[in-house]
C-alpha cells in the first residue's frame, strides 16, 4: 500500500480534509491544497489513543460490575447545565393566529 497524506484547502473549513497518495501531493499543492502539519496529526493521534484507553477502561469496569458513578453524575450535571443555558424553543412571534382563507370556488357559467 502506498502512504497517504492529509491535506486541507484554505477556502474550506479547517476540519474538512482529504487523504491523498503521497505521490499526488504536487498535483494537489498546485491547486492550493496544503498538507496538515505533522504536529497536529500527532496531537490527534494522542487524543484518540487517550479516548480509546478511557473507553477500554470503562468497558473493563462495567464488565467487572463496578459502574463509574462519579463520571455518570458529572455527565448528568453537564447535561442539566447545557439544557439550562439553551433557550427554550418557542413559536416565532410572527405566527398567524388564524388560518389563511382559501379561495372561493368560481361560479359556474351554466346556471342559466
Amino acid at each position: 500500500m502506498s502512504e497517504t497524506v492529509a491535506m486541507r484547502h484554505p477556502t474550506l473549513p479547517a476540519d474538512q480534509e482529504i487523504e491523498v497518495p503521497k505521490d499526488s501531493v504536487p498535483h494537489y499543492t498546485g491547486a492550493g491544497w496544503q498538507m496538515v502539519p505533522a504536529e497536529e496529526l500527532e496531537h490527534r493521534a494522542e487524543l484518540k489513543a487517550q479516548a480509546e484507553a478511557a473507553a477500554a477502561e470503562e468497558a473493563a469496569r462495567q464488565e467487572a460490575g463496578t459502574a463509574a458513578e462519579p463520571e455518570d453524575a458529572t455527565a448528568a450535571e453537564a447535561a442539566e447545565q447545557q439544557a439550562a443555558t439553551e433557550p427554550e424553543q418557542s413559536e416565532p412571534a410572527d405566527m398567524p393566529t388564524k388560518p389563511s382563507r382559501t379561495r372561493a370556488k368560481p361560479k359556474s357559467t351554466e346556471e342559466n
